[in-house]
């Protein structure tokens, strides 16, 4: 055992009572540790417990998760990054169990978690676990609130801490799904959360001198509320796919079936359906069913190998299927004349050079959609500037609604 690790086990018993201190050596051993950061590698059940009563008796948690979104399909959490200080636990999914502990933990308002650029993470927790994160601080978005211009950790923490992170390129596409995962895999992921604690330190005190703490607490809030998003209906599923409006509706109901082909191969292949066929070969092929499938760009030796007889009896009766159409509600869209136009322009006007003024970006000052609002619909106003909407956050309308209302942009007052 390094000298390192051997001053964390004394701050562990000086902590804790003996039978605890023993049972948490126990589980050091065969555990493995990074040059840069010790951490420990949670994989049983009996590992997580103990790394969650040390977590719970922290008031902040580092977060970062890892997943198999680019090599696996359906993709699912793969490593769970957790760190307080003096430990670092790199947690496998299978030690986690139902979540239960991970739910309770995460759930915690007493305990704040301190992720960087969390939409993903709150998403895909919610997803595998039904996880409702409470009480977070995401150092990317404070880094936005603070002017920063490169919002990637290793550039966040370059710039708040002066530290340089190795980010390499290769580790952050491999595969986190396979065991046993190498050395440098975990001294990648231990670096993730290693100095997200120190790093929302100074943030905070940065965001405090400016005002704007409290802006960047409210953005945490609504970025913890997102959630994952159930799968389109498997008649209408090939619409994420952008381009398809441009297909006739006979095209359509081909590029219809052979979506639905792509996905079973890649449920049964357990492969991301982008690297079972491509978008623009799913197109031509829909426009072009009866090519010579050995001459499409994108359908190579495997594929047609393993799954040329599949394409096929898919094109084949694909073509015997009726026109799809699929009937679209459109919202009744505004009359924009020209004093909303010339309005719009002149709010656009404004936000820019508040955010110059601020050093922002100007999307964080106002968002554009309510920007439309105002311009179209000026009379109302004062429930814009005043009344909870779904786009507008708090901190926005009290620090720019009288600032707006003040523009000469609202034509004769009633």
């Amino acid at each position: 055992m390094r000298l390192s690790t051997c001053f964390r086990v004394i701050r562990c018993a000086a902590r804790e009572n003996l039978n605890s201190f023993r049972s948490f050596l126990a589980g050091l051993r065969g555990q493995s540790f990074t040059p840069e950061h010790d951490f420990i590698y949670v994989r049983t059940y009996d590992e997580w417990q103990k790394a969650v009563a040390v977590l719970k008796d922290n008031p902040s948690v580092a977060v970062d998760l890892e997943a198999n979104s680019l090599h696996y399909y359906p993709e699912s959490i793969c490593l769970i990054q957790l760190g307080c200080p003096g430990y670092h636990f790199i947690v496998d999914p299978e030690a986690v169990g139902d979540g239960e502990l991970l739910r309770d933990l995460f759930g915690d308002e007493k305990i704040e978690k301190i992720f960087h650029s969390c939409d993903y993470d709150m998403r895909s927790l919610f997803r595998d676990y039904h996880a409702e994160v409470k009480n977070i601080f995401d150092t990317a978005v404070a880094a936005q609130f603070l002017g920063s211009t490169h919002t990637g950790l290793g550039a966040v923490i370059k710039e708040y801490l002066g530290i340089d992170i190795v980010k390499d390129k290769k580790l952050q596409q491999m595969n986190w799904g396979e065991r046993p995962l190498p050395d440098e895999a975990l001294r990648y992921a231990v670096n993730d959360i290693a100095y997200l604690i120190k790093l929302a330190k100074c943030q905070k005190k940065l965001l405090a001198k400016c005002g704007r703490l409290a802006w960047v607490t409210e953005e945490s809030e609504r970025m913890a509320k997102m959630r994952f998003k159930e799968p389109l209906p498997d008649n209408i599923a090939f619409s994420i796919i952008k381009g398809w409006h441009a297909l006739s509706p006979k095209e359509l109901a081909i590029f219809r079936a052979i979506f639905q082909m792509r996905e079973r191969i890649a449920l049964r292949r357990h492969r991301p359906p982008f690297k079972v066929l491509g978008s623009q070969t799913m197109f031509y092929l829909a426009r072009n069913p009866r090519c010579d499938l050995s001459k499409v760009t994108g359908l190579g030796p495997f594929f047609l190998r393993h799954h040329g007889q599949e394409l096929r009896e898919t094109l084949r009766m694909a073509e015997k299927l009726p026109p799809f159409v699929v009937v679209e509600f459109k919202k009744e869209l505004p009359v924009w004349r020209r004093s909303s136009m010339e309005r719009m322009g002149k709010l656009k006007d404004w936000r820019a050079k508040k955010g110059e003024e601020l050093n922002l970006e100007p999307s964080l000052i106002w968002p554009s959609s309510s920007l439309e609002r105002l311009s179209l619909y000026p009379e109302k106003r004062r429930s814009e500037f005043n009344d909870p909407q779904e786009d507008t956050r708090d901190w926005q309308r009290a620090a720019f609604s009288n600032e707006l209302e003040a523009l000469p942009v609202w034509g004769r007052k009633r």
